[in-house]
């Protein structure tokens, strides 16, 4: 009997008072504000239960990424929605602390329903000289969220700056991508600049093999807390240029080199006339190379004698790392040749000095800076 009395006393002492959030209320009185209140009691073995002031309370809102969003005491709370995502699920937990014990509570919430639309409209290639290497984009992102307590959305500008990015694939090739930053509502992309430019262009010369066409897709993404949201996407679809349109592209450039030719060649008295020739041309696609073998003609001075020279002129459809290699010359021409370029083979300056791309720190990033964002 001594020995179960003495087991009796030391469990009733050794139990502690039940401490509990007994209610917890969230009044959502808008996206933006939160009012949070919660009562606490305390079970008393001998006392019974009855309402008790905690020596500390503390609320915290948690993201969908458990990142903390509020850190502090009860009351009306700043919730910040338009930086949030799409119905993006929140968690609001209570903790009262009494002594040595603690009690919490979690109420489940998410924030507002959003969408978003953009004006977009991609030029790619932007050009028919520089290939698949420029593209031009113009977009305007605009979002929207329901409006609290009915069906209407709403407009919103967001306090903190939300990422904007393409994601630029081929049709076919789902491994051949690029992403792009959007910082501007008009943009100018040099796509060799960025990641995964090889693997794109490659995936478009072998669509264009296979199929004579290649589908190119540049999908709009707007980052919305971890999800990215599809705004906006457009499809453009690459033909290959038709026999006479790769012709007309092959005697601009040669009729550039033949300026470049001249320019090496010119004599005190300078060049009257000049005409070319061209014997034969190609042009192989997945290199984007052509080859022309032609013939330059031309008068030099006033009433100058005339000189003629013939060779294979090669260069990139972007107008790059042209050479011309002499084939065969006329007597006046040859010594010309020989003393003003002393080589068979004459590497040309870019043929379209126009549209050569410049160093990104010459070029992308001085844009960068003078334009500026709109985001």
């Amino acid at each position: 009997m001594v020995l179960w009395f003495l087991m009796l006393m030391t469990t009733g002492c050794g139990t502690p008072d039940r401490f509990a959030v007994r209610d917890l209320n969230v009044l959502r009185e808008g996206w933006d504000t939160l009012d949070v209140s919660a009562r606490f009691v305390q079970d008393r073995p001998m006392a019974g239960m009855s309402e008790v002031i905690p020596d500390l309370v503390t609320v915290t809102l948690f993201d969908e990424a458990y990142d903390t969003l509020y850190a502090g005491p009860l009351g009306r709370i700043a919730v910040f929605d338009e930086n949030l995502g799409n119905a993006e699920r929140l968690l609001l937990e209570v903790c009262g602390y009494l002594g040595p014990r603690q009690s919490c509570n979690q109420h489940a919430l998410s924030a507002s329903p959003k969408r978003a639309f953009a004006e977009y409209d991609v030029t790619f290639p932007q050009d028919s000289t520089n290939g698949y290497e420029r593209a031009y984009v113009a977009s305007r992102v605009l979002l929207e969220r329901q409006i609290h307590g009915e069906d209407g959305w709403e407009r919103f500008e967001p306090s903190g700056r939300k990422e904007v990015f393409i994601d630029a694939w081929v049709s076919g090739y789902p491994d051949a991508r690029m992403k792009l930053p959007v910082v501007r509502r008009g943009q100018r992309f040099i796509l060799p600049q960025y990641a995964g430019y090889r693997d794109l262009r490659y995936a478009i010369q072998s669509s264009m093999l296979d199929a004579d066409s290649a589908a190119v897709n540049f999908d709009l993404f707007v980052q919305l807390s971890r999800t990215a949201l599809s705004v906006a996407s457009e499809e453009i679809v690459l033909r290959a240029k038709s026999e006479s349109e790769r012709e007309d592209e092959m005697r601009t450039l040669v009729e550039r080199a033949g300026g470049q030719i001249l320019e090496s060649l010119d004599s005190i008295f300078g060049v009257r006339r000049a005409y070319v020739f061209i014997n034969d041309w190609s042009y192989t696609a997945l290199d984007r190379v052509y080859r022309a073998e032609f013939e330059l003609h031309w008068q030099s001075g006033f009433r100058g004698a005339w000189s003629d020279i013939s060779g294979e002129m090669q260069v990139r459809s972007d107008g790059e790392l042209g050479t011309f290699t002499l084939i065969r010359a006329s007597e006046p021409a040859g010594e010309r040749w020989e003393q003003r370029i002393g080589r068979s083979v004459l590497a040309l300056d870019h043929l379209y000095p126009e549209n050569e791309i410049l160093p990104p720190d010459e070029g992308f990033e001085s844009l960068r800076d003078e334009e500026g964002s709109d985001f």
